[in-house]
């Protein structure tokens, strides 16, 4: 390869000299190096026609000198001229075959082509654009042009990016990212990479920095996060996206409100609802408002407050699917699960042109209907809204879920592990259906092949919290409760003291008999909050079923159903307590009320029939223990149960 410029220069040393004529050929080269640089300074005070013609003058007076026709493709390049830009490059490579500048034009003249909106060139595609972009950078990539040129890093790791080639795009973008942590692309672009290799989180820390650097990322951060079901995390990057632009559109402001909605425990409700009330000052009437509105409530344990704004939604339209959607909520809430069978039931029966164009409005309705005849223990109704659901809605993840819990419940283990098979085709990385289908293989009695796939899924991907749940049952249904205990410690370590983990470790001290740290543990959730309704109830069943204490354990179930006077987990507690201190009568009351509101729930419908026979009534008992036999088989010795049932109906 002949190195053009320094021969020039040569050639303008000899030009200084006394009278010995110089051969026309380094005169020539003299010449076109002037040219040459003409054109630079022409271009600079933008006059780009003289460039051009002083660049033609030096090719002629230099044909073999490659540098030229580059020069010639990067000035029609920064015209954005692409296809005189390739035409030059082309002849300065056919003169040199590894000139930098030709290459680096070709590449990036490619590459804009492959990113076109338009349709490619004849006999070319945005793949093969790609490719032959990739292959001219790859030309240069040990150059020293590729090393100080950081557009051009980026465009080359975004192109093997695009290409589908993951693992050597993220080996780029992370060198480019830790050269240059103050350009938040690379950031960006890492992020995506990551996110289709399945590394979700290191995803989330690549936006993080992007983010920091560039504040309109927040906006993809809390998108990611919303990914990852980290509620708390998505709406405090919406936070930060809000904070960052004069005017934040409506969107953002109800990602924002939607992601605080979705923190666990209520704990975003407050802000969402101070939200909501300045964005209902302009717009009084507005539906989406007033939905949200009353799901704010609804976790404010405001229902009155929640029932007003779902009423008013249905005022402004009888046939709102989303007003619809929000009372049966709030009836769910209170547990009556009839009257929300009675509101959704006529939409079950006329689905077709009232919900056509909102069909993901109608299905959310339909699920509403499905989880309530779930808990009216009605099971074929159940998956039969669900499975309608799933029919308007068949992208969304959700009612497949609803449909395997549905057959879990309804004991079709068999059928709900094929169905959560076959979801997960559509859905590969759904975890809760991973979590669901292992579940259904351990009350099969495949609990060896449940735990088997659910450690090759941890070991794919560790920073899963649904993954670490769902190991820990796993390992719990096979009684081994150390390993379960451990996943779940190691789970808080790596995400945090979150609510499902500790109430699962406080259920596993319980199944494992460790009853002091199970109530150590609940405990300490009380002082931090003395009106933990949950906590106070479960320590009070734990203290009836499990100990002699039972004063004390009416006492907290007592504080719990001050908070939550209606719930039935709560009542059936309540009645459990006062039947173990030998207080038949008084308990038979709340324990029916427990068992009228959840007729499925096997537990409670055992201790309501164990309360009728100790009043010898041994009709009402059987009906009873009959119910827990049908029921979600929770928690229950069935062959127990049976025996009492079969005494039962000797006696009647």
């Amino acid at each position: 390869m002949r190195v053009w410029c320094a021969v020039v220069v040569v050639a303008l040393f000899f030009v200084a000299g006394p009278a010995a004529a110089q051969p026309p050929a380094s005169t020539s080269r003299a010449q076109a190096y002037y040219e040459f640089m003409l054109a630079r300074r022409l271009e600079a005070d933008g006059s780009t026609a003289e460039a051009l013609a002083a660049l033609s003058r030096a090719a002629k007076l230099d044909p073999t000198a490659a540098d030229i026709p580059a020069e010639i493709a990067a000035l029609y390049a920064r015209e954005n001229d692409g296809a005189k830009a390739q035409e030059a490059a082309e002849r300065a490579l056919a003169l040199d075959k590894d000139n930098v500048e030709a290459h680096r034009i070709l590449g990036l003249v490619y590459s804009a082509r492959s990113e076109n909106a338009g349709p490619a060139p004849a006999g070319e595609s945005p793949d093969s654009l790609r490719d032959k972009a990739i292959e001219h950078l790859q030309a240069i990539k040990g150059s020293p042009a590729m090393a100080t040129d950081l557009s051009l890093q980026i465009a080359y790791g975004r192109l093997l990016l695009r290409s589908g080639r993951t693992e050597e795009a993220t080996t780029v973008l992370e060198a480019i990212a830790s050269q240059a942590p103050y350009v938040a692309e690379p950031f960006v672009l890492l992020a995506e990479a990551r996110t289709s290799q399945g590394r979700m989180f290191e995803a989330a820390q690549a936006l993080v920095q992007a983010a920091e650097i560039n504040p309109r990322y927040y906006m993809s951060l809390g998108d990611l996060y919303e990914r990852l079901g980290r509620w708390a995390a998505a709406a405090g990057a919406y936070g930060q996206a809000l904070e960052g632009v004069r005017s934040p559109s409506r969107d953002l402001r109800l990602r924002y409100i939607a992601a605080l909605l979705n923190v666990p425990a209520g704990a975003g409700a407050a802000r969402a609802r101070d939200a909501l009330d300045e964005l209902l000052k302009a717009s009084p009437n507005d539906a989406r408002l007033l939905y949200l509105r009353s799901a704010a409530s609804r976790q404010l344990g405001d229902t009155e407050g929640a029932e007003a704004a779902a009423r008013q939604l249905l005022s402004l339209d009888p046939t709102s699917l989303p007003g619809l959607s929000a009372l049966a909520r709030v009836l769910s809430d209170q547990f009556q699960y009839r009257q929300v069978v009675d509101l959704l039931s006529p939409l079950a029966q006329d689905t077709g042109a009232r919900v056509k164009g909102r069909e993901d409005e109608a299905a959310a309705a339909l699920g509403q209907l499905g989880l309530a005849h779930q808990q009216l223990g009605e099971y074929d109704a159940a998956i039969g809204a669900f499975t309608s659901a799933r029919a308007l809605a068949p992208t969304d993840a959700t009612f497949d879920l609803y449909v395997v819990q549905a057959l879990i419940a309804a004991r079709r283990f068999d059928r709900a592990a094929d169905v959560a098979a076959e979801a997960l085709k559509a859905h590969p990385d759904e975890l809760r259906l991973i979590r669901l289908r292992a579940q259904a293989l351990s009350r099969l009695g495949r609990g060896a092949e449940a735990i088997a796939s659910l450690e090759s899924a941890v070991k794919a991907e560790s920073r899963s919290p649904q993954l670490a749940l769902a190991l820990a049952d796993a390992y719990a249904a096979e009684k081994r409760y150390d390993d379960a205990v451990r996943v779940i410690e190691q789970a808080e370590t790596a995400f945090g003291a979150e609510e499902e983990f500790t109430l699962r470790l406080i259920g596993l001290y319980e199944q494992s008999g460790r009853l002091g740290e199970a109530e150590r543990a609940l405990r300490a959730r009380i002082e931090r909050d003395p009106l933990d309704a949950l906590a106070l109830n479960y320590l009070g069943y734990l203290l009836a079923d499990r100990t002699d204490r039972l004063t004390e354990a009416v006492a907290l179930i007592e504080r719990a159903l001050e908070v939550e006077p209606d719930n039935p987990s709560y009542l059936d507690s309540f009645g459990w307590a006062l039947f173990k201190q030998g207080k038949i009568v008084e308990a038979t009351a709340p324990l029916g009320r427990a068992a009228a509101a959840l007729p499925a729930n096997s537990v409670i419908q055992e201790h309501l029939g164990d309360v009728l026979a100790r009043q010898g009534k041994w009709a009402e008992a059987a009906s009873a223990w009959q119910r827990a036999l049908d029921g979600d088989g929770e928690s229950i010795d069935r062959a127990g149960v049976t025996k009492k049932l079969q005494d039962a109906r000797r006696r009647r």
